[in-house]
């Protein structure tokens, strides 16, 4: 049996099952999740380790041969310019000869300057691994642990990432997310591509998602970003808590209202049109109970209940503003049994039954009695 309460940040990287968990695959998700429950004193160790194999996973960028041909090509151009004048231009054997000799030579420095690089970082590590706690701590956060990291969801299955506050974010299918090693003491700032369902820590300094033409920014909740670079619309989606979201660029003028951003909150989303930039509030495809109801079973049997009762109800078990008339509603008596029917289902039967409809304005429910001519 493993000793856990023994592991360094070595034994931590030298688990197979660890590496798995981080890169989101782990079929022992949840001892993992509860890992830092068990054994509290390992959140330094357990820290890094999972930082260090999230940089390990990106990908480096490759140069392609084009690229190399193109760099070899003007090498030679200019190493060509070192051949003595007087020799013979028919000599070209001994021109090829050389230039041989060079290609080969700049593919061997190619070689040596990537094993450079390895070197570095296997350096760095044990460095950083080999210093006191004291000395990690009071050591100021150097380039390279800001430099950001990328993951990709290349599978066809949602990916875990936990990031350096431990924040999590499931990310669809064919998504990117580029996140800093170590948050700033400031902001706590994320690049989305795709699709991802943010679950943040509540921290006084804010979480902020950048899109490229949107910015969501939090201080602790759980909502969802659809970013792709083939959709029309950039959508936000909150499931609970509450979001801000502004354009990155809005012209800060007197009459914009937009300057501030939109107010979110459970249930309501936010649409960006990328065709004429028009960022609106709606609510939700499909609004669930809020935590609150959940937790007390929220029960919808009604007998001769007033209807501005129930909307009221209603309103504060989907945590959505309600707008009717009071006065009119309240004589409106109602009996009926709403079970497994979605809130829009529920609003169709309440509205048939008193012969009223309803839409949805700027991120709220308003009913009105139909008029008869």
């Amino acid at each position: 049996m493993k000793q856990y309460e023994s592991y360094t940040v070595t034994d931590f990287i030298q688990d197979n099952d660890f590496q798995a968990w981080v890169r989101g695959y782990s079929k022992r998700e949840s001892f993992w999740l509860s890992f830092l429950q068990q054994y509290p004193e390992k959140q330094e160790s357990f820290q890094q380790a999972r930082q260090l194999i999230r940089a390990a996973t990106v990908a480096p960028e490759r140069i392609n041969d084009s690229e190399i041909r193109r760099e070899v090509e003007h090498f030679l151009e200019q190493a060509s310019l070192l051949i003595p004048q007087s020799q013979p231009a028919t000599d070209t054997y001994q021109k090829k000869n050389l230039f041989i000799r060079l290609y080969a030579t700049f593919r061997w420095g190619l070689a040596v300057a990537a094993m450079l690089i390895a070197l570095i970082g296997i350096g760095w590590y044990f460095f950083i691994n080999h210093q006191t706690p004291t000395q990690r701590i009071a050591r100021p956060l150097d380039a390279a642990t800001n430099q950001l990291v990328e993951t990709i969801n290349h599978t066809q299955q949602p990916l875990r990432v936990i990031l350096n506050d431990s924040s999590e974010v499931i990310l669809s299918s064919e998504s990117r997310l580029r996140y800093p090693a170590h948050f700033t003491r400031n902001a706590r700032i994320v690049y989305l591509k795709g699709e991802g369902t943010f679950s943040v820590k509540h921290q006084n300094r804010p979480f902020m998602v950048y899109t490229g033409e949107t910015v969501t920014k939090v201080l602790g909740t759980r909502f969802v970003v659809r970013a792709f670079d083939t959709d029309q619309n950039i959508t936000v989606q909150v499931l609970s808590g509450k979001v801000q979201v502004y354009k990155a660029k809005s012209e800060r003028t007197p009459d914009n209202k937009e300057v501030n951003g939109l107010i979110l909150h459970a249930n309501q989303a936010a649409i960006f049109e990328k065709s004429d930039g028009n960022l609106t509030k709606t609510l939700v495809s499909n609004p669930a109970l809020v935590e609150k109801s959940r937790t007390k079973e929220a029960q919808f049997i009604y007998d001769e209940v007033a209807l501005s009762q129930i909307l009221r109800e209603l309103e504060v078990s989907y945590g959505i503003p309600i707008q009717f008339d009071e006065q009119t509603f309240t004589a409106c008596k109602i009996t009926a049994t709403l079970t497994n029917e979605s809130l829009y289902e529920k609003l169709d039967l309440l509205c048939k039954a008193a012969s009223a409809t309803y839409e949805i304005t700027d991120g709220q429910i308003v009913i009105s009695r139909k008029s008869f001519r």
